[in-house]
């Protein structure tokens, strides 16, 4: 049987065995795209199904440079489509981060319901969610707290560390801090030189090292100085890991304020009064300006000639690589740990002897009165911490999550 098709003047004759071939190829066609379909389907719901969920701990989101890289690396993990919940244990927030907040926090008074209501609560968020990575960002105040936490709460977790003071998360007992990480599957340490003092005083092996992330904004210059100045930030803590008192004498013993080079001190806390009454000893008052807390204090280290840091000793100075992604130099003490992992000497900043006031003097002078020093040096400092880049340290972290 024969069938015709026209189409103009021009005619086709098939054969049934032809139309067979067609409908045939049409219909094998037909289901590859149907199963292509399906496939990708699949593949979609299998990806909503698998999505990771990353757990960041944190005292609070406020203050600290550890709650900051917490904040930061919030924002990139949500970005590159994980599901990321905040366990905040004190509720305090004012950085900007990404994901979901879960407060621990109790109006209870008394301090023992609190710290129960607060067990309670872990128990019961840990209990309701299941996470691929749990990231502790809390130095231990409470060794049994930490014990409990660690061992019957906590899932297998990654332990960051933060200051090259270790007794912030380790205890004195070796026997008991081995015995508060034994869930910890990983060791995130800030700086070489804390993996180093870690692998020497406690044998851990389980280390890596990961820097501070930071965000590469060019910000505007601020509007409401209009005068030169050098800086220095941090928080005015009881501590005084700062320094700011060494900060001011320093610069007080230095060539810069009779060339009105003022001071601007970024922070808050309850040293400020004392701080305000050496400047007041000191015959400063007009040269030194007290800023308080600044949320966003990028505009301040953009328009300053350079930061200068005394700190007794940090983890990884976050301040530090912030100035210089402004283009702005650092003068610093070689304390521990990061300054030698930030600066290099005469190329973005000047680095000094640890703890030698005079030193710090002699670099504030040089920085200021050698121009050409101090161009070459400004020129250098933002390509100097390009690999700080939050996209480059969080494919670090991607990389963590695979392996672990």
């Amino acid at each position: 049987m024969l069938s015709s098709l026209y189409e103009g003047h021009i005619s086709v004759k098939l054969t049934d065995s032809k139309i067979q071939l067609i409908i045939k190829n049409t219909y094998n066609h037909f289901s590859y795209l149907i199963i292509f379909i399906f496939v990708k389907i699949s593949i979609a719901l299998n990806s909503l199904a698998t999505k990771i969920k990353i757990c960041l701990v944190t005292v609070t989101l406020s203050d600290g440079g550890a709650e900051r890289v917490a904040a930061e690396l919030s924002k990139y993990f949500v970005a590159q489509g994980y599901e990321v919940h905040h366990l905040v244990f004190s509720g305090k927030i004012e950085y900007d981060y990404k994901g979901k907040v879960h407060h621990l926090i109790d109006s209870s008074k008394n301090k023992i319901l609190n710290k129960f209501i607060r067990l309670i609560k872990l128990i019961t968020f840990f209990r309701n969610n299941k996470f691929n990575h749990v990231i502790d960002f809390r130095t231990k105040e409470s060794i049994f707290q930490e014990l409990l936490i660690h061992n019957l709460i906590f899932p297998n977790f990654i332990q960051t560390i933060h200051n090259y003071n270790l007794y912030y998360y380790f205890n004195k007992n070796k026997f008991l801090s081995r015995l508060m990480y034994l869930n910890c599957k990983r060791f995130i340490c800030v700086s070489s030189k804390i993996k180093d003092k870690i692998l020497e005083e406690y044998r851990c092996k389980n280390l890596d090292v990961i820097y501070n992330p930071i965000q590469f904004v060019d910000f505007e210059l601020v509007d409401d100085v209009d005068y030169e100045y050098i800086i220095a930030a941090g928080r005015m803590h009881h501590s005084n890991v700062k320094q700011f008192d060494v900060i001011i004498n320093v610069y007080a013993h230095s060539i810069l304020p009779r060339n009105n080079v003022k001071l601007i001190l970024i922070g808050d806390g309850d040293l400020l009064p004392y701080f305000k009454d050496l400047v007041i000893n000191l015959n400063l008052q007009q040269m030194v300006v007290f800023k308080g807390f600044v949320e966003n204090p990028y505009f301040y280290y953009k328009n300053a000639k350079f930061l200068v840091m005394a700190s007794k000793h940090e983890g990884f100075p976050m301040v530090m690589i912030e100035s210089l992604a402004q283009g702005t130099p650092v003068v610093s003490w070689d304390f521990n740990s990061g300054p030698s992992e930030i600066i290099h000497n005469f190329e973005n900043g000047l680095l000094v002897k640890n703890q030698d006031t005079q030193a710090l003097v002699q670099a504030l002078n040089t920085l200021f009165e050698d121009k050409t020093l101090y161009l070459h040096c400004k020129s250098n400092a933002k390509l100097s911490v390009r690999k700080f880049d939050i996209t480059e340290i969080g494919k670090q972290w991607e990389h963590l999550f695979r392996k672990s």
